[in-house]
């Protein structure tokens, strides 16, 4: 399809409108997406993906559908670039295009926004011909365009700074921190990281080599291999983004700073730690303009959404959301702290790190190093007239104790407790020392959750086989399995990177405590007891829950025993 078939902006107006009907964007979320585009003249489709509103796969399908235009074919992608003579590398990547065949009066451009006439237009008169379009995710396109331009940054002449000087020399280790091959080489794994949707890069000195792994989608995956002596350079170039001390390399450090990769704004955090082989590294990324899902799409049954508000709504009250460390309860408070968020409300947060930055809630950063630690900021924080207020963790004693304390004085409390399950949240607030009568006065509801990795919609395949475990598992929760139950399976393709998986999905479950459950909090009362009355009052368990997903094509069930099932 030729671009200039696309209409302008009132087609454009209509495919948005065609997402808020399908529900795949609020209303709220349109309204700022056209003011932020009439404010900075870019284009709402490129807003869209980068500020991850859609989901970049389904944003794809979505204007292919719509403007009908194909989307690219695995086979379609070229081995290398075309046309780079009349279209730079560079143009490429600011403006995600890339030209994937040619002949003599058209040439077939990769695009992830096909709405954007100006760099359409500029392709053409580059080319001299017309512009046949194709559909690719920003995703996809990004990897692609890394993979095709940039390749991998040459070594020799890091090898050759390396090999100059000594490796207990604080100023070579600087000098060579700021020598260009080591930021080339910093640069790419910071690209190659992002373009993989990676939330976590971890550089590890091996005996004769440094090993590059990532976390995507929770797993953690080699991304390559790299001479020994490389590892210090780029331990020394990250130490000095985040401000470290460099010729300290005998002790752990942290560190902190905002990063521009791939045209995204991210918050790193750093941690160091010395090995027998040297210093290693880890990387959280945290995307600076991270969009809060709304409370309604984070997944949650028709029953536990209604909890969920219900409980939120109360003035006052202790809400607690558990999990294993990466299970997204951050998000899941965000979402509900973004639900309740009005100016009649005053909201504060202690949170560390702060990772969701909500507009109108005053949010506090810890610094246990100068004393500003959980306990003592909430004391400080019930001085400050709020409404609301969210507590990160409850690490200890002191701090669960000033929290349940500042529920039952007429705030509504939202915190976080590592724990396997809704009804451990009960036995685990009496470890910290919290009176069992100031919990069943208190606490309203515990919502637990795992993330679950989604199956990519573009390979995911129909799997009729039914384990016999999963049968006996079925059971257990209440679920009835017959010979018609349909679940799917991971394939693997281009644009999963082989995995058949794509993002993260949250399997829930949300205890309400009732008059049933508070008669039962009791010095000494077991997780089971809790548990099972739960589920006598309608709690729909965890693995019920992951279970129903896998019906519904969100996982699979080998996924699911993964993340939750207990041993």
């Amino acid at each position: 399809m030729s671009h200039s078939a696309l209409k302008g902006e009132p087609a454009l107006q209509a495919f948005l409108d065609s997402l808020l009907d399908r529900g795949l964007l609020a209303s709220d979320q349109l309204t700022r997406l056209s003011r932020s585009a009439r404010d900075t003249g870019e284009s709402p489709v490129r807003l869209l993906a980068r500020n991850g509103l859609v989901d970049s796969q389904i944003l794809a399908t979505e204007l292919s559908r719509h403007f009908g235009i194909r989307m690219v074919d695995e086979r379609d992608w070229p081995s290398s670039l075309i046309l780079r003579e009349s279209i730079s590398p560079r143009f490429m990547q600011e403006h995600h295009v890339l030209p994937i065949r040619e002949d003599a009066s058209t040439v077939t451009v990769a695009v992830s926004d096909p709405s954007d006439k100006a760099v359409l237009s500029a392709i053409e008169v580059a080319c001299e011909r017309s512009v046949d379009l194709r559909i690719a995710s920003d995703g996809q396109l990004v990897a692609r365009l890394e993979k095709l331009v940039n390749g991998h940054a040459d070594e020799k002449p890091m090898a050759r700074a390396l090999a100059s000087g000594s490796d207990d020399d604080e100023e070579h280790l600087k000098d060579l921190a700021l020598d260009a091959p080591v930021i080339d080489l910093v640069n790419r794994l910071f690209r190659e990281a992002s373009a993989a949707r990676a939330t976590d890069l971890h550089i590890e000195p091996a005996r004769g080599r440094v090993i590059v792994r990532r976390r995507v989608d929770g797993m953690l995956v080699e991304a390559g291999v790299l001479p020994a002596d490389f590892g210090k350079a780029a331990v020394s170039r990250i130490k000095i983004l985040t401000q470290l001390n460099i010729a300290e390399r005998r002790l752990p450090q942290d560190g902190r700073a905002r990063v521009k990769v791939n045209e995204r704004e991210y918050d790193i955090r750093v941690a160091t730690m010395p090995t027998i082989h040297g210093e290693s590294i880890a990387i959280r990324f945290l995307q600076a303009t991270h969009q809060i899902p709304e409370l309604t799409k984070l997944g949650l049954t028709k029953r536990d959404l209604g909890i969920l508000k219900s409980q939120s709504a109360h003035p006052h009250g202790l809400i607690v959301v558990t999990g294993p460390t990466g299970s997204g309860k951050t998000t899941t408070l965000a979402a509900v702290l973004s639900h309740l968020n009005d100016p009649s409300r005053k909201i504060l947060t202690i949170e560390d790190p702060v990772e969701y930055q909500v507009e109108g809630v005053n949010q506090i950063q810890v610094r246990p190093e100068i004393g500003l630690t959980f306990a003592s900021t909430l004391r400080s924080l019930l001085r400050l007239d709020p409404d609301i207020i969210m507590v990160g963790e409850m690490r200890d004693s002191e701090t669960a104790k000033i929290g349940v304390n500042a529920s039952l004085t007429g705030h509504l409390v939202l915190t976080t407790l590592h724990t396997n399950s809704a009804a451990g949240a009960v036995t685990r607030l009496l470890d910290l020392d919290v009176q069992a009568y100031l919990i069943a006065s208190t606490l309203r509801c515990v919502i637990a959750q795992r993330l679950v990795r989604r199956l990519c919609v573009s390979c995911r395949e129909p799997h009729d086989v039914i384990p016999n475990d999963l049968v006996v598992l079925a059971e257990g929760e209440g679920l009835k399995i017959g010979p018609a139950t349909k679940l799917w399976k991971a394939v693997g393709c281009e644009h999963c990177g082989g995995s058949g998986f794509h993002g993260r999905a949250a399997i829930f479950e949300i205890l309400a405590v009732d008059e049933t459950l508070r008669a039962l909090i009791q010095p000494g009362v077991s997780a089971d007891v809790i548990a099972n009355a739960a589920k006598k009052s309608g709690m729909i368990p965890l693995l019920a829950d992951g279970f129903l997903k896998c019906q519904e094509g969100l996982t699979t069930i080998e996924e699911l025993t993964r993340v939750a099932l207990e041993d």
